[in-house]
């Protein structure tokens, strides 16, 4: 299963894909910030907005160590070293993936407070009660050992530590339409009602404070959106420079989803016991 998610979200040249990019946007490399990037780079629903509600939840501070389970190029992990102060270490899967996010916060400057690690989240290679806080967003969808995912969570937290996780939740409206963005197909996607999963989160060693579901707030996004795209030329940067293959339809397909009530975007934010 690791195997067939890595393939996945494996692109093969996404580093010169993206510098192509940067030099069509008119980004320059000379000053290249996180925020820069941001348009790109947080690789889940509603983009920054839903990365700026996880930080107001996560709290971040200055100095402290945060982990990112599956940081994907790390746009959040450099957006929040960048803003907030706080030393960040990424792990993915997918080893290009590390190699990009490696890169992006040397030209950021960052790469003193972010950092990039190829790793499995149901074996983090990490000590016990390592990370000051942690998060995890959109991707749990792929990982059908969740009791495993989020006990490799607790395990490197320390206790009282603050922990939010955002996942595509399976909704009340039927299964879900494919492509979206984290499957092509069904064998690799795994999602669980909203429920389960905060019994889950518990099981693991959560205090599960709040559970946020941003349906409304992605269903006004997407809108607003579609109404900014009218009669204009589509934007250079975007999501869909790491989604590739049939990207726009995997992206209409999570919105479909989630109008239909097939996926739910939740948070859950939680407390390491």
């Amino acid at each position: 299963m690791s195997e067939q998610v890595a393939a996945h979200y494996t692109h093969g040249s996404l580093m010169e894909s993206i510098l192509e990019k940067l030099q069509e946007a008119g980004v320059a490399l000379d000053g290249l910030s996180a925020l820069d990037l941001a348009p790109m780079d947080h690789l889940h629903g509603r983009g920054r907005a839903a990365t700026d509600d996880m930080i107001a939840h996560l709290r971040p501070q200055a100095g402290q160590s945060i982990i990112d389970i599956g940081c994907g190029v790390g746009g959040p992990a450099r957006y929040i070293a960048e803003r907030h102060g706080a030393e960040v270490t990424g792990i993915d899967l997918t080893a290009e993936f590390i190699e990009v996010a490696a890169e992006l916060a040397r030209l950021t400057g960052l790469s003193d407070k972010a950092h990039f690690k190829q790793a499995n989240a149901l074996d983090l290679p990490f000590e016990d009660a390592t990370f000051d806080a942690g998060f995890t967003q959109n991707v749990s969808m792929s990982v059908p050992d969740k009791a495993q995912f989020f006990a490799e969570a607790a395990r490197v937290l320390k206790p009282g530590a603050r922990f939010v996780a955002g996942e595509v939740a399976q909704g009340p409206g039927g299964d879900v339409i494919y492509p979206v963005p984290w499957a092509m197909t069904v064998e690799i996607s795994h999602l669980t009602p909203p429920d389960e999963t905060t019994d889950i989160l518990e099981k693991a060693g959560f205090r599960v404070e709040e559970v946020h579901d941003s349906t409304e707030h992605a269903l006004a996004y997407n809108q607003a959106a579609r109404e900014r795209a009218k009669g204009k030329t589509p934007p250079v940067l975007t999501p869909l420079i790491i989604l590739r293959d049939r990207g726009m339809e995997r992206m209409r397909n999570s919105a479909r989803n989630l109008e239909q009530g097939r996926a739910i975007p939740v948070e859950f934010v939680c407390i390491r016991a």
